[in-house]
């Protein structure tokens, strides 16, 4: 993917920072799905870039931080959440429904990103209220930032994205239920292939830890879907008028 040149918007008010970090919990979700249902060699390179983006992210989201933080400080750019973006606002308005067409209940592929996406939001309460899991969470990423120097800062290295899957077994992993990932049967046997889904489930636990550090609530999700469609529009406006300068 090209990069694009660096701009970002001149403000962005607590909502629409909040609906950012969202959109990464639904990117996180997305590129989990996409690998799960692709097998790593189909990704694209569309997959690693909104991949690494999140991976870069995760790094550098702490449990101290204040809720005066900026999403965009852990992103280059708005481009970075096209993504989840637009995962989002086709979440909010093609809500999943619990009522099934059949006798049996099927959920159709294109809603398990936003399963996924509620899942690692009501994971991330649980796993950031044990301090152990909190521990372990900074050792992984200050590991992994004094290891990038000898990776050459490749993001995507085999190595890193495995320590990042082992943190998410050691952590979210050991709190029930788990997240069922629905995918290519035949590629979870490759143990690279299960690392990537596990990195991504990471990521999305970090961004889901920085929406509710900016004041994200379950609440909002059921009676503010309309103040998080109008945010996401508007950033999608926002986005495009920067392109065009």
């Amino acid at each position: 993917m090209v990069d694009l040149p660096f701009q970002q918007p001149q403000h962005l008010t607590v909502r629409q920072n909040r609906a950012l970090a969202l959109a990464g919990v639904f990117e996180a979700a997305q590129v989990t799905h996409m690998t799960a249902m692709t097998g790593l060699q189909s990704v694209g390179e569309s997959g690693n870039f909104y991949f690494e983006q999140l991976i870069k992210a995760s790094l550098n989201i702490r449990p101290s931080q204040n809720n005066h933080v900026q999403t965009l400080q852990f992103f280059r750019q708005l481009t970075d959440l096209s993504l989840g973006l637009q995962v989002l606002e086709q979440s909010i308005q093609q809500p999943f429904s619990s009522l099934p067409k059949g006798k049996i209940p099927k959920l159709a592929q294109a809603k398990l990103p936003m399963t996924y996406a509620m899942s690692l939001l009501q994971l991330e309460k649980k796993v950031y209220s044990n301090p152990e899991f909190v521990e372990k969470i900074e050792q992984t990423q200050q590991k992994m930032l004094k290891q990038l120097s000898f990776f050459d800062q490749d993001y995507l290295h085999p190595s890193l994205i495995a320590n990042l899957a082992q943190t998410y077994v050691e952590t979210a992993g050991q709190i029930q239920p788990r997240i069922l990932i629905r995918g290519n049967s035949q590629a979870f046997k490759d143990a690279n292939h299960t690392n990537r889904i596990r990195a991504s489930l990471f990521t999305g636990l970090q961004m889901a830890h920085l929406w509710r550090q900016l004041g994200g609530r379950s609440m909002q999700l059921i009676f503010g879907k309309r103040k998080i469609l109008q945010d996401v529009q508007t950033i999608a406006h926002m986005q495009y008028r920067l392109l065009e300068n």
